[in-house]
């Protein structure tokens, strides 16, 4: 399932500093589901969306290959949360491009949500 449009909208984005600022949709299926009530974004899903906005920063086709490390610091919760920013601080190519390795923040203007380390293949 793309999650662009469905979990979350672009609302800005800037590449010369690789970074998104997106707006949640409380009423997706997804947040319905985890949890009524009381959503919150599933890691997993944070972690998909870092895959496809990488790929629209790249204009490149490149699939998750590890989660080197994930630090969820606090939950997401599109009710009190209606907008995060992805930033990629750091990208690190192999010779032929093929391999990324990617650091990813999740934050907005007072909380860090979730710090990623991803490699990434090119398709």
């Amino acid at each position: 399932m793309i999650l662009k449009n469905n979990l979350y909208k672009i609302s800005a984005s800037n590449i010369e500093e690789k970074s998104f600022n997106l707006e949640l949709v409380p009423d997706c299926v997804i947040y319905q589901a985890h949890f009524p009530e009381q959503p919150i974004t599933p890691g997993v899903c944070i972690i998909q969306i870092a895959n496809e906005l990488l790929n629209e920063l790249l204009q490149s086709e490149y699939k998750l290959t590890t989660v080197s490390n994930a630090k969820f610091l606090a939950v997401i919760n599109p009710l009190d949360t209606a907008f995060v920013t992805y930033t990629f601080n750091k990208l690190v190519f192999d010779e032929d491009t093929t391999t990324v390795k990617a650091s990813v923040v999740v934050s907005n203007t007072d909380t860090v949500f979730t710090k990623l380390s991803l490699v990434y293949k090119k398709q």
